[in-house]
């Protein structure tokens, strides 16, 4: 994998980790709130990866509507509605029928596109050679409909949307076309795996930092608890955001919005 030995790409690895420990300091500092420490912790380093990696701006960026705003838009629903988790209220911006805070899902919309933009750089050795695919495009029009779907399940069915260990159950209903491609494709996962090694230490860097300053927390029900350096937080949040969710969400890039063979 040229991530390790390529030299340019270790000079940009380490310069990223530099970043994440500028976003630490700077968010204990101050004290920023969700908003802010999203920029600190993916739009910063975002902003570096489109600068080697412009040319795949325009695909980059509608996966990152795609996944970040509309599909994410329906995670974070769910969440709010069965305590997964809990953001901080920020007055400035609102919620979305009064459920979803909008810097939340400007949140979600940067950390995908951070994320994606260290697969196009570090992971991708296939690079799609158009702008778009027209899977992509599709996936996009499935993300948008599944919006106005959980927008109209809520209003005349909103019973249908409360679960039991909502965290451990959503994150196994978004595990289920991912361990599909386990089985029918597993070079393309084996090939994304690095990209964990990575966002291991990135997200749980912010996890503490973002617990530390109140940033989130979690009053639901979980299977179980992981405690480190003074703060607890669910296995869930280990396995699903911390250790999975980078790998995860490039595979489905991958295979929605590239060629399919990393």
């Amino acid at each position: 994998m040229n991530i390790f030995t390529d030299k340019q790409k270790v000079q940009d690895l380490i310069f990223l980790c530099f970043i994440t420990v500028f976003a630490v300091i700077v968010s204990f500092s101050f004290k920023t709130n969700l908003f802010t420490s999203a920029i600190l912790f993916s739009g910063l380093p975002a902003l570096y990866l489109l600068y080697k990696e412009k040319k795949y701006f325009g695909k980059i960026f509608l996966a990152s509507i795609t996944f970040g705003i509309f599909f994410c838009f329906n995670i974070e629903f769910i969440a709010e509605l069965n305590k997964m988790w809990a953001v901080e209220e920020s007055p400035l911006w609102g919620r979305v029928l009064g459920i979803v805070q909008v810097d939340t899902i400007w949140a979600y919309f940067l950390w995908m596109f951070y994320m994606l933009l260290f697969y196009e750089h570090f992971i991708d050795r296939k690079k799609l050679k158009s702008a778009f695919s027209m899977w992509g495009l599709r996936v996009y029009n499935l993300s948008v409909l599944s919006v106005i779907v959980l927008v109209l399940v809520y209003t005349f069915f909103p019973f249908l949307l409360y679960f039991e260990k909502a965290y451990f159950t959503v994150f196994i209903i978004i595990s289920i076309p991912f361990i599909a491609v386990v089985y029918k494709k597993p070079k393309v996962v084996w090939h994304t795996l690095p990209i964990v090694l990575y966002f291991f230490f990135a997200y749980l860097v912010q996890e503490i930092t973002a617990l530390r300053l109140g940033q989130w927390s979690f009053p639901g029900d979980y299977i179980g608890w992981v405690s480190m350096f003074g703060i607890s937080f669910p296995l869930e949040e280990l396995f699903f955001w911390v250790i999975l969710s980078s790998l995860i969400g490039s595979v489905y890039y991958e295979l929605s919005f590239d060629n399919q063979e990393n």
